[in-house]
């Protein structure tokens, strides 16, 4: 079951949130520091062509050592795009981190949010550095002041957590995610960090961590953009003290199971706070011959601009989905599927169905924040089903006033 308790259900980590100056107000720097030794790591990154230098640098660091205990991540500037000035400033970030905590650099993950192509005030984000290693603190509260200083448009703090059991011991896994835009992931989203106080090794969260991604965070779409920096960094502390979980078996999947679930709530927690979201719209494709064709399908719905302002505006436009189906290109028969919108079937065998009342009730269906579609293309066995929401008015004003 999922707690709002968020990132201090999980014991042995201390946080800090900071303002480093550079023209803003808001906190801007975050960090994480495990108190534990034996804190192992697992992320996942971006699949852009153009990738950001934390994401270049924290790929590095997992090539060099599984063993991960601080995570520091600055708000403002995504430091993408800026040539090998960008990658060295952000190296000796992590250097700086690595110093002040008595770590290896290479025991640090980086992120990096915000405008794309500016180079950092390293001097600014330096001494911001070592404001938050002094600031490093567990508690409720310090955890907030991380969660905040990540955020970019997002509306509000995003956080949870989940416990069970694994051989009589109580296991906790933890979450925070930033992210209201630019959401496409190919990989993981946004920025999102999750610890746990499991005992498990390296090679075990990277496959749990990549299997629940799939169907999570590579499950959702605001606006069909993907990040430069898209990261989702996973820490591991062992403090639970359970069997070590280093294959497959029952402890394994049960906690497979419950970190898809904690990254679902999560995954949709971001489609909910997506810039200027009134809708939050769920699309389950069915009974295709491959997952592929569905995916395809879905995202096609999903990314529609068409489709989105047609909910947003509450019009029964059922027609735009059966031009986003057609434009997926999947060669798919859509003579036989069956839409369905709220519980309304509009299209049953490739005809349309709803007499001019049944119309009026689902339409009217359409004022409801959650919005539910499912086609059925009974050519098959396989399904998916992602998360997506509306375009309104307030999401242009948001994007045209924020530089990307």
């Amino acid at each position: 079951m999922i707690s709002k308790t968020g990132l201090t259900a999980v014991k042995g980590f201390k946080y800090s949130g900071i303002n480093a100056g550079g023209g803003s107000r808001k906190k801007n720097i975050g960090l994480i520091y495990s108190t534990t030794e034996e804190t192992y790591g697992a992320a996942v990154y971006t699949k852009s062509d153009i990738k950001a230098a934390s994401v270049l640098i924290s790929k590095e660091n997992d090539g060099a050592t599984s063993r991960k205990r601080a995570v520091l991540i600055n708000s403002g500037n995504a430091n993408a795009f800026t040539g090998k000035k960008g990658y060295k400033d952000a190296k000796g970030c992590a250097s700086e981190v690595s110093n002040l905590l008595g770590l290896e650099p290479e025991e640090v993950y980086i992120g990096s949010t915000g405008v794309i192509g500016q180079k950092l005030e390293t001097d600014n984000i330096l001494r911001g550095i070592g404001k938050a290693a002094e600031q490093l603190m567990e508690g409720e509260n310090k955890a907030l002041d991380f969660i905040e200083a990540i955020m970019t448009t997002d509306t509000r703090v995003k956080q949870a957590s989940v416990s069970f059991e694994i051989g009589g011991k109580t296991i906790n896994i933890a979450s925070c995610v930033k992210g209201a835009g630019m959401i496409m992931p190919d990989m993981a989203t946004m920025l999102c960090v999750i610890t746990t106080d499991a005992k498990i090794s390296p090679d075990m969260m990277s496959k749990a961590l990549t299997g629940a991604v799939e169907n999570t965070f590579n499950c959702i779409t605001i606006d069909g953009d993907t990040s430069t920096n898209d990261s989702i960094f996973f820490l591991a502390n062992g403090l639970a003290g359970n069997e070590l979980i280093d294959s497959d078996g029952e402890d394994m999947k049960e906690f497979a199971r419950n970190l898809n679930i904690l990254m679902e709530h999560m995954a949709k927690e971001v489609v909910n706070d997506g810039e200027g979201v009134t809708k939050f719209i769920t699309i389950n494709v069915l009974n295709t011959p491959d997952r592929e064709q569905a995916k395809k399908i879905a995202f096609s719905i999903g990314n529609s601009p068409l489709v989105k302002t047609t909910f947003y505006g509450q019009q029964l436009n059922w027609g735009r989905l059966m031009m986003a189906i057609g434009k997926a290109q999947t060669g798919l028969n859509c003579d036989i599927i069956d839409v369905t919108i709220n519980n309304y079937k509009v299209v049953e065998e490739g005809e349309p169905t709803l007499s001019s009342e049944e119309f009026r009730q689902a339409e009217q269906s359409l004022s409801d924040r959650n919005i539910d579609i499912l086609i059925d293309f009974k050519q098959g066995r396989e399904k998916i089903r992602i998360w997506t929401c509306d375009y309104s008015l307030d999401y242009v004003k948001i994007n045209a006033d924020y530089m990307s």
